[in-house]
């Protein structure tokens, strides 16, 4: 039953002329409303500002098309998933950002990991992504030939990679530690190759009775017995301080003197650290190259390679040169399959009973700095993941202890290669898409982003000279040992199978996976 209102009570309270507070209420914003109609000259939308007569508006128009593609036909917009090694992801962050403002009907999904963990996450279907960029080709072939293993045919064609940047593998060294290896590796006549002298010193080629050995004593031996084996002489008695090569580049006041033996002493065991070469690419590239140099020491390889290296060693100084080593392809292939089991003891002799390796080259760039000598002599990492702990050092130079940028020969220079995956669900709206953002990430603006993040150019329009000197950190940070001109010589590479097999002989020598 619906309520009844009392007689007593008004319907609605009277102002003096009659009018109820509601209807003066609508009166006024009916006021306002012709008042404004009034003042915009009769329009209730404000007016739309005119193009300006400077710009081309079908330019613009045809600009954007030609950087961002036609526009989807349901206007809705194209999702490009894109799976990257971490090692770029300040390049890549920004670039995206950027891209979206460009580009907003394409959404850039842009997700960091490793190397050879990204491939591994991606063969186990946990990721599904529309392009993949890897820090190196070593990594594609890791994963094209573990899919063809057990899927046939592979999701993306290896032979249609293209650069994205480049950078090549360092050795980041404490700059006392450089000066008794350059002592050493000057004095040393084995023949061995830097990835085995200083990945696994004092280490035999062909251990035997590891059986009997325990755990803890697989790792490689000290700098003292290192420096003794090839310096005997100076053990007695403390060595002079031996002079500076000419050339370094070094900005300090004071350079401290040569180590004495017993600060070689107090240094211990040589702790030369790669990451896991199963989770980083940078880790499984710094594993190639021992492997490259025990199967196939310096003076075993081809004469016209060495030829080709010394040429390139001989001409003047020119930006980009890569001597690559596929002269010694067909060697290094017959002898690492000669020479294989001996590796894998050789391997096992030297890092069964070493810590387990950092899952990153980023985190263990990091330790380097946070830990110091006391935990790493030297770690294996790319270039621009010294930048930023240079920078760190750079305002404290003159009071602490350097560290050096090393270029090893043999080095990889990480192309960060991309792919599009096309697993037959790829759209063609998707695939322009992807297109045409791996277009801007090589256009001149994007090149010189990531030069000043740490990466070499691959676009020729863009040398890393042309690049202020403020924003340029290959120029800021010379004086640590970071190389513009200097020929980045190459091991072979050899196909996805080794690859695969490699990884497998690693962990089958340390029990790490």
């Amino acid at each position: 039953m619906t309520p009844t209102r009392k007689r007593d009570e008004p319907r609605s309270k009277k102002t003096t002329l009659g009018l109820t507070l509601r209807d003066i209420a609508i009166s006024s914003g009916l006021l306002a409303l012709f008042a404004a109609f009034f003042v915009r000259g009769g329009r209730f939308v404000p007016d739309i500002p005119k193009p300006s007569r400077l710009v081309d508006m079908k330019v613009v128009i045809e600009a954007s098309s030609e950087t961002c593609g036609p526009a989807p036909p349901d206007e809705h917009p194209v999702i490009v998933e894109m799976l990257y090694s971490n090692d770029k992801q300040a390049w890549i962050d920004e670039a995206a950002t950027r891209f979206a403002k460009i580009c907003p009907r394409i959404q850039i999904k842009a997700m960091a990991a490793g190397g050879i963990e990204g491939a591994d996450s991606i063969l186990k279907g946990e990721v599904k992504p529309t392009i993949w960029s890897p820090a190196d080709d070593l990594v594609l072939r890791y994963l094209d030939g573990r899919w063809r293993e057990s899927r046939g045919r592979s999701p993306f064609d290896i032979t249609k990679q293209v650069s994205l940047a480049r950078s090549p593998l360092v050795i980041l060294i404490w700059e006392d530690r450089l000066e008794v290896l350059e002592a050493i590796r000057e004095k040393n006549k084995s023949g061995e190759g830097l990835w085995v002298d200083a990945m696994c010193p004092g280490v035999p080629r062909d251990p035997q009775n590891l059986e009997e050995m325990a755990l803890e004593d697989m790792v490689p031996g000290t700098w003292i017995d290192w420096y003794g084996s090839v310096v005997p002489t100076a053990l007695p008695q403390e060595p002079a301080p031996a002079p500076r090569r000419v050339g370094k580049k070094s900005a300090r006041a004071y350079i401290a003197p040569f180590p004495t033996t017993d600060e070689m002493k107090r240094w211990g065991r040589a702790k030369f650290a790669h990451p896991s070469p199963t989770r980083s690419a940078e880790g499984l590239e710094a594993l190639y190259l021992m492997a490259y140099d025990y199967a196939l020491p310096p003076n075993e390889r081809p004469t016209a390679l060495k030829e080709r290296i010394k040429e390139a060693l001989g001409q003047p100084p020119k930006e980009g040169v890569v001597v690559r080593g596929d002269l010694a392809e067909a060697d290094f292939a017959r002898a690492f399959q000669e020479r294989r089991e001996r590796f894998q003891r050789w391997l096992e002799r030297c890092e069964a009973g070493a810590p387990p390796p950092s899952p990153s080259a980023p985190l263990l760039t990091d330790a380097i700095f946070d830990l110091g000598a006391s935990r790493y002599d030297a770690v294996v990492t790319q270039e621009q993941l010294v930048f930023t702990i240079l920078q760190h050092f750079d305002t404290h130079a003159d009071v602490m202890a350097e560290l050096r940028v090393v270029y090893p020969q043999p080095t990889l220079v990480n192309e960060h290669p991309v792919v599009i995956f096309d697993d037959g669900e790829i759209t063609a709206e998707q695939r322009t898409a992807a297109e045409k953002w791996i277009g801007f990430l090589r256009g001149p603006e994007m090149q010189k982003l990531a030069v000043e993040r740490g990466l070499r150019p691959v676009n020729p329009e863009l040398k890393l000279r042309s690049v202020e000197d403020s924003e340029n950190p290959f120029f800021k940070f010379r004086r640590y040992g970071v190389e513009i001109d200097a020929p980045l010589v190459e091991a072979p590479r050899l196909d996805s199978k080794f690859v695969t097999e490699l990884v497998r002989a690693w962990r089958d020598a340390t029990g790490r996976h």
